[in-house]
């Protein structure tokens, strides 16, 4: 459904990279990969400049699509009423990722407060083909009872896992991700990843998934630098997180990316 929505969208603009649904990445001799991104309008801004830093370090083609709430609501997609403990409009539209992938190739979701400090690609490398799904495998237990824009933190095994998902979408227990499933099934279940045995999921280094507040450089080991660093309590786009660790960071991308938009437009 999503693919054809696509290459509708492509002959429409006579480009390759569009800025709609998710995002997608062929190279060498791995067939597909798709990769969708969580949006949520309060965050419009962190989305962009993730996307930026992403494709500025990519070494691999790859396209970018926010997977919003709304269109997927008027494709009769997604229809779940959103509940209270909800902190952003992907909590659980995230799960359609294989579905919307047509249940073919590799696929990956990622929240939009994500910023990319090395290269895709030797993400893509770690895939293994045994495994349904995988993720960073966090032990995360947070202090805090509020992120973001006073959202409620929330609680739960396996804290975060979710939030950058590596899905091997033709994978068969995946196939039980339909949209019926996930418009009526538990937060637990989902984002505990219930429909999979464990053995099924696998792990990813912790520095592709390096949570602000929780995980830590250690010095003089490579190793915990991170490569993608998930702003997950909050970033520098709320003024409240606007001095949050590795913010600076933010902040440079930020002006980089604006910068080049200017350019652009000129």
């Amino acid at each position: 459904m999503y693919a054809a929505m696509i290459d509708d969208l492509r002959r429409e603009l006579g480009s390759a990279e569009l800025a709609l649904h998710f995002l997608a990445g062929t190279y060498g001799g791995f067939a597909s990969l798709q990769r969708h991104r969580g949006y949520d309008p309060r965050e419009d801004i962190a989305y962009e400049v993730c996307r930026y830093s992403l494709l500025k370090r990519a070494s691999i083609p790859i396209e970018i699509f926010p997977i919003k709430q709304s269109e997927l609501r008027e494709m009769g997609v997604y229809w779940r009423e959103r509940g209270k403990l909800e902190s952003t409009e992907f909590s659980f539209s995230r799960f359609l990722t294989p579905y919307l992938a047509n249940y073919e190739g590799w696929a990956m979701f990622m929240d939009c407060d994500f910023l990319y400090l090395d290269d895709i690609k030797k993400l893509v490398d770690l895939i293994d083909d045994k495994y349904a799904i995988m993720c960073v495998q966090h032990d995360y237990t947070p202090k805090e009872t509020t992120k973001m824009d006073g959202a409620v933190q929330t609680v739960y095994p396996r804290k975060n896992w979710s939030s950058m998902v590596l899905y091997n979408c033709g994978h068969p227990k995946n196939r039980s991700l339909t949209p019926e499933l996930v418009n009526n099934e538990t937060g637990a279940f989902l984002h505990r990843f219930q429909w999979l045995d464990d053995d099924e999921i696998g792990e990813i280094p912790f520095v592709w998934n390096f949570l602000v507040g929780h995980n830590k450089v250690v010095e003089g080991d490579e190793s915990t630098l991170p490569k993608a660093i998930h702003y997950t309590l909050g970033g520098p786009w709320f003024k409240e997180w606007k001095d949050c660790e590795f913010g600076d960071l933010w902040l440079s991308e930020l002006e980089e990316y604006q910068t080049g938009a200017v350019k652009k437009g000129d």
